[in-house]
């Protein structure tokens, strides 16, 4: 797959993604599955001094269903956005038949990143400077990391 393939509209590199092709959304599938099968949430419901350390259960199995259905195997470009769902930056590029933001010139300004930035922060917005100062095909080596927390 190239480079531009794997580049979101917004500057994200796809495949740095822990939602892209990760390995945690099958086994919660498995989980929830065995867990039906055995009618784990009436065990979990059941008053009883054996059972204290589950009586979250309805929480845990909502969080459980979130992990199984988060796995993502089509980049944005390719899937139609991010998880298959275009956002407003995609929407925006499209309208103006844009390859990416690295296109426009007033990126610095947009308020279209907002919602990537509790997570993200400025990751893509830097992610399409160097895509601007390097071009497209060599851009990769100086990406930003995914998530905040990474540094």
């Amino acid at each position: 797959m190239s480079i531009k393939a794997k580049t979101a509209y917004c500057g994200i590199y796809c495949p740095d993604c822990m939602l892209f092709k990760n390995k945690f959304s099958p086994l919660a599938t498995q989980l929830k599955e065995r867990l039906e099968d055995t009618e784990f949430e009436k065990y979990a419901g059941t008053p009883s001094p054996f059972g204290q350390d589950y009586t979250c259960y309805n929480q845990f199995s909502t969080i459980l269903e979130a992990l199984a259905g988060s796995q993502c195997n089509q980049t944005c470009r390719t899937g139609g956005g991010c998880s298959g769902k275009p956002c407003e930056i995609m929407e925006c590029c499209l309208s103006k038949n844009y390859e990416g933001c690295w296109d426009c010139d007033d990126v610095e300004n947009c308020n279209k990143f907002d919602f990537l930035t509790p997570r993200c922060g400025d990751m893509p917005k830097s992610n399409i400077l160097a895509i601007k100062k390097h071009g497209m095909q060599n851009w990769e080596q100086y990406k930003k990391a995914f998530y905040i927390w990474q540094g």
